[in-house]
């Protein structure tokens, strides 16, 4: 048990989380050269400062994202992964299943490194697609957004604040997660007889490696680092700034992929928007009703 309430400790070891060392690195030197630009100069003593405030790191909203990183990370290790197992082992009941009541796929030999590029696109467009829409629920039923209200409560953002959430809610993403890679991983098990490989950085997915070292910490930060045209199809930490706003109506659902959200008309690019505060409206109808909508740069698609 306690091994277990200790295991987020690792966490900056650990490649699959966001909160892994390489991945906050990358993010503090773009968070430095962003700074730096907007002061027209390079000031290291103070970007030091700023980094290590005590009031940013340790405060009554930054409290609950630690509490909630210990509380869940326990759940998950003992209830969670135990009750509905791993996604490995989802992988291999669809494959068995698609073995046993499916005519074998008529596919001739592919080179791994296709198999492998194939399987990592597959996988993390399907999974970005699931987040975009159980997010996206989230906001849409009440039952939900009780839920993730938590993770929208907080009025100051850090890398901690992605652990922010319900322990339901939780237990929904591990779910929305397992499902995904369950029937992906599944049916490529299944099509190219076990031979499953992906393209991996450090043991995890490379594009998921990529966006994270990309970043992606900046998402949950104060600061506003948009991506240009980019943002069309990539959700930059400024969009994801703005989702988190009080001035706005909650757009840009998407994680990774700005492709949902133009389908859905929920697109909001970063140039032209601002974010006066994050947290929650005290009228809750306010979320789903503001007089200050997003200007949504690009149509859907």
């Amino acid at each position: 048990m306690f091994d277990h309430l200790l295991e987020p400790l690792s966490y900056v070891l650990d490649p699959s989380k966001r909160v892994f060392w390489a991945y906050v690195i990358g993010a503090l030197i773009v968070a430095s050269v962003v700074t730096a630009r907007a002061r027209g100069y390079l000031d290291i003593a103070a970007q030091l400062r700023s980094l290590f405030s005590g009031r940013y790191w340790f405060n009554r909203s930054t409290s609950l994202d630690y509490l909630l990183l210990f509380v869940n990370g326990t759940i998950r290790s003992l209830l969670i992964i135990p009750v509905l197992g791993s996604h490995l082992a989802g992988a291999f009941v669809v494959a068995s299943f698609l073995q046993r009541n499916v005519a074998d796929p008529a596919v001739t030999g592919l080179p791994w490194l296709a198999v492998a590029a194939l399987f990592s696109v597959t996988l993390f467009v399907c999974d970005d697609a699931s987040r975009f829409a159980l997010h996206r629920a989230m906001h849409s039923w009440g039952p939900l957004w009780r839920l993730h209200s938590v993770h929208h409560s907080a009025t100051t953002l850090t890398p901690f604040t992605v652990f922010r959430v319900h322990p339901i809610e939780s237990i929904c993403y591990y779910t929305r997660g397992l499902l995904v890679f369950s029937i992906v991983a599944g049916v490529f098990i299944w099509v190219f007889k076990g031979k499953l490989t992906a393209l991996e950085i450090m043991g995890v997915d490379a594009l998921g490696f990529v966006f994270n070292l990309a970043a992606a910490n900046l998402r949950h930060s104060h600061i506003y680092v948009g991506f240009g045209r980019l943002e069309a199809h990539i959700i930059s930490p400024a969009q994801h700034q703005l989702h988190h706003s009080l001035d706005h109506k909650h757009p840009n659902f998407g994680s990774c992929l700005a492709w949902w959200d133009r389908l859905a008309g929920t697109l909001a690019a970063s140039k032209g928007n601002r974010v006066r505060a994050f947290g929650i409206a005290k009228d809750p109808v306010a979320l789903v009703a503001s007089d200050t909508p997003p200007r949504t740069v690009y149509p859907p698609a």
